[in-house]
């Protein structure tokens, strides 16, 4: 079963090679003096983003089940805020915006206004289970007796109904909303 810890690592990771790939597209030679300042302001987050989620440390008791901390949420935010003002047409940028392109009531600072997320059916609450442990959908259907359509099929519509593009996302959601434990 995977931490937050180990969420926090995959995506400090994935920031890491995104930032050296910044770092290259900041340097090419058609980038106007405007992109390269904002690309530079966007490498200058993530790598304090990077520094974040491996300085910190989640939270690991029952009553808050948080998965990132305000200054990760509001890192993110900002992230997404300077994304907000590019045309994403570079694979690098757009790697970074599904990377961190969690629901904006994930990353609201005030937990208060908790999000009721839709329910989940009895299979892809099992689908969701098997998440943490990094399998692949074929491996998926083969332990749950379906076919890697119908584990594909589950996964699409848990991430339409936590709003997410990926099963990072899916595993932060879920351990947040205490469907899933660590």
């Amino acid at each position: 079963m995977r931490t937050a810890r180990d969420l926090h690592d995959e995506i400090s990771e994935n920031l890491f090679a995104i930032g050296t790939q910044l770092d290259t597209l900041a340097g090419l030679d058609g980038c106007s003096v405007e992109l390269r300042t904002l690309i530079r302001s966007i490498r200058n987050k993530v790598s304090q983003l990077c520094d974040l989620l491996t300085g910190d440390i989640p939270a690991v008791d029952e009553a808050s089940r948080t998965i990132f901390s305000i200054e990760i949420r509001r890192a993110i935010s900002e992230i997404n805020g300077l994304l907000d003002n590019l045309e994403l047409v570079d694979e690098t940028l757009i790697e970074l915006r599904t990377l961190l392109d969690f629901p904006k009531y994930f990353l609201a600072e005030s937990r208060k206004s908790h999000v009721l997320l839709q329910p989940l059916t009895k299979r892809e609450k099992e689908v969701l289970l098997l998440l943490p442990r990094g399998i692949t959908a074929k491996a998926m259907a083969s332990e749950l007796f379906l076919t890697e359509a119908t584990i594909k099929s589950h996964l699409a519509s848990i991430y339409r109904k936590f709003e997410v593009v990926n099963r990072t996302q899916a595993i932060a959601i879920a351990i947040e909303n205490k469907i899933l434990a660590f």
